[in-house]
């Protein structure tokens, strides 16, 4: 991701903003690559809800979706076995290393999460007891070994031993006799992790060259130290520079040396992040894609060197028929040793003749008649002809796989770019769709979420669905002024019983009721006992019989096309049906995900609406499972 990295005084600002995530939860580890990491945690913090840890020299907030492999590595599903639900109870760095460290706590244990942002970058795992765990990559140096079961050092440094509490702390440091003799930039990087830009800015505001040894700027060295103080200790003031839209660099304040556009933003992370996506992912290129583009060239060439041969052939036989008579007589006078006017060349031991036609040179088999040779080479010319006629099916063939190659290499490199994270409306955190009419309907997912509904946005106007066994899912069908229309109704009814355990007992349809909001309560009468997630119903209750059956599709809402599941007859873009079945939900949502995203790649501008990258088909599985109804499925064809 360019040059550019997130230096010891970066970290130091950050650390501060990061100090924010004190007393959040871990809530899910994530890989991104083999380097790029995400720790997921709520609650969130000013929109963001993901720390992005990159091991190549990149740490911030983000408010951005970013895209992560289905089955994660052995080294984060370790992580999650540690951390998850854990509270993460500090945020610190050491020195003014590039080293962060996040403590975790939970009832019986402490961890230490600790990320370096330097060389080839490493995240560790450490025990309350300062042992690696685990560990993103095992390293030995020189009195330091990283690798499970030893004791976790930090690399030899001068910045984890310098007090720089005070100016008057690094006045004192910078006139140390060991530190005089050093130049400018040394002492800026290796003692106060003001690497570049930071180190190009303090030369400017001294007016020296970086390369300078201390011992030669004593006189400014007071300015340097009160420099030095401020940078470490001032306030954030977040910066990014931009050339047209890239940004080309960011810093924790503004720096007067940098002559590209100034911007300042909301936080450090913010600078980062927009740095960070700003950067040209490069990567290498598959080697099959580069190998099938060689072959084709090659191919190409081939049949264009055959086209030409074969009509440079069959020229050749027009001219022994257009001077028939000339080179019989050739041929007659080389058998009997005599001369002709057209023959360049005899040689009798290969029995060959060649001769001149039109100033061209034209090779004969003088044990052949005109004809015959005329023949041989229509023959000649018929055979390359041929040759090259077959390559055409082959290069089809080698173009369509090149063009599906390039096709997955684009949808992978497009994965890896961020979208922004969009809002949720409330109801997506239950089950949700509208009606052809504009209605909107809710289902709970479980026990406390049926609850929730019922509790918060149960309305007296609104009508109350459940299937008449015991474990579904409430229903709701949020409405204004007047009765819902039929269908509204039905649709409802069909989705509670098809979010309940009809459907996972393989029932083809199930008798629903449904009543006004008013009708519903969630205590009993005096006298009366209501086991935990049930509900009483005051006056009489509408029975339907419904067919069970629910389409995973995309609906069109106020806020853009959204994945979401419905009975059939909601207003979907594009859908698949399912009923009780044999197939597993798992099999079933991958199933789903090919085809859905099948259509979404011959479906731009569709697309480019959803909440996935503007360019990309991705859909996971998961998100598939989150709207699947419960139990083994049928699709339907």
């Amino acid at each position: 991701m360019g040059k550019r990295r997130i230096t010891g005084l970066d970290l130091r600002h950050l650390v501060r903003e990061l100090s924010a995530l004190e007393d959040r939860i871990l809530k899910k580890v994530y890989s991104i690559n083999d380097h790029t990491f995400s720790l997921a945690f709520y609650p969130e913090v000013d929109g963001c809800r993901e720390l992005i840890l990159d091991v190549d020299g990149f740490a911030f907030l983000t408010n951005l979706k970013w895209t992560k492999p289905q089955v994660p590595p052995p080294f984060v599903m370790a992580l999650r076995k540690h951390l998850e639900g854990k509270k993460i109870s500090s945020v610190t760095q050491l020195g003014v290393e590039r080293i962060l460290v996040m403590e975790f706590s939970g009832r019986e244990s402490k961890f230490k999460l600790i990320t370096e942002l330097f060389g080839g970058g490493n995240i560790i795992l450490v025990s309350d007891e300062g042992k690696i765990m685990t560990l993103l990559r095992r390293a030995e140096y020189r009195g330091r070994a990283l690798k499970p079961g030893e004791t976790y050092k930090p690399p030899e440094s001068r910045s984890l031993r310098s007090d720089i509490s005070s100016q008057e702390r690094i006045f004192d440091l910078l006139r140390s006799g060991e530190v005089l003799r050093e130049p400018l930039w040394r002492v800026l990087i290796e003692l106060f992790g003001a690497g570049p830009p930071y180190t190009d800015e303090v030369a400017a505001k001294l007016g020296v060259n970086a390369r300078s040894p201390l011992s030669d700027i004593e006189d400014k060295l007071a300015h340097l130290s009160e420099i030095l103080h401020r940078f470490l200790n001032g306030e954030t003031e977040a910066t990014v520079y931009t050339r047209g839209e890239k940004v080309t660099n960011f810093s924790a304040f503004p720096l007067e040396h940098l002559k590209d556009e100034k911007k300042r933003v909301g936080s450090l992370s913010e600078a980062i992040q927009l740095y960070y996506t700003s950067e040209e992912v490069t990567t290498e290129e598959d080697p099959r894609i580069v190998s099938l583009r060689k072959e084709i060239e090659r191919q190409e060439a081939l049949k264009e060197e055959y086209a030409r041969k074969s009509q440079e052939l069959k020229s050749l036989g027009d001219l022994i028929y257009l001077h028939l008579d000339s080179v019989e007589d050739a041929i007659r006078r080389a058998r009997r040793g005599d001369a002709s006017p057209i023959v360049r060349n005899l040689d009798r031991k290969s029995g060959t003749l060649v001769i001149t036609l039109d100033g061209k040179e034209i090779k004969l088999d003088i044990l052949k008649s005109a004809t015959e040779n005329a023949s041989d080479y229509y023959e000649k010319a018929k055979k390359l002809r041929e040759k090259y006629e077959r390559m055409d099916d082959a290069l089809a063939s080698l173009r369509k796989k090149l063009a599906r190659l390039e096709e997955e290499a684009l949808e992978e490199s497009l994965k890896r770019v961020p979208v922004q994270r969009r809002k949720l409306r409330w109801y997506e955190r239950y089950r949700w769709f509208f009606t052809p009419s504009g209605l909107l309907v809710i289902a709970g997912r479980d026990a406390q979420s049926n609850a929730e509904i019922v509790s918060k946005y149960l309305e007296e106007k609104d009508f109350f669905f459940h299937v008449d066994m015991p474990g579904g899912a409430v229903v709701v069908l949020k409405r204004d002024q007047g009765s819902p229309d039929e269908e509204s109704v039905r649709l409802a009814a069909t989705a509670a019983a098809s979010f309940s355990r009809a459907w996972k007992e393989g029932l083809v349809s199930a008798d629903v009721y449904y009543v006004k909001g008013d009708q519903v309560s969630k205590h009993a009468p005096p006298g009366m006992y209501l086991p935990k997630g049930s509900f009483y119903i005051v006056g009489k209750r509408n029975y339907m019989r419904v067919r069970l059956e629910i389409c995973v599709g995309f609906q069109e809402t106020p806020d853009g096309v959204k994945l979401t599941s419905a009975p059939p007859g909601a207003p979907f873009i594009y859908s698949i049906c399912l009923r009780p079945g044999p197939m597993g939900k798992e099999e079933a949502a991958k199933v789903l995900k090919n085809r859905l995203e099948a259509w979404l790649r011959k479906n731009i501008n569709i697309r480019t609406v959803l909440d996935v990258p503007a360019e990309s088909v991705s859909i996971s599985v998961d998100e598939i499972l989150r709207v699947m109804p419960p139990g083994k499925v049928a699709i339907v064809e």
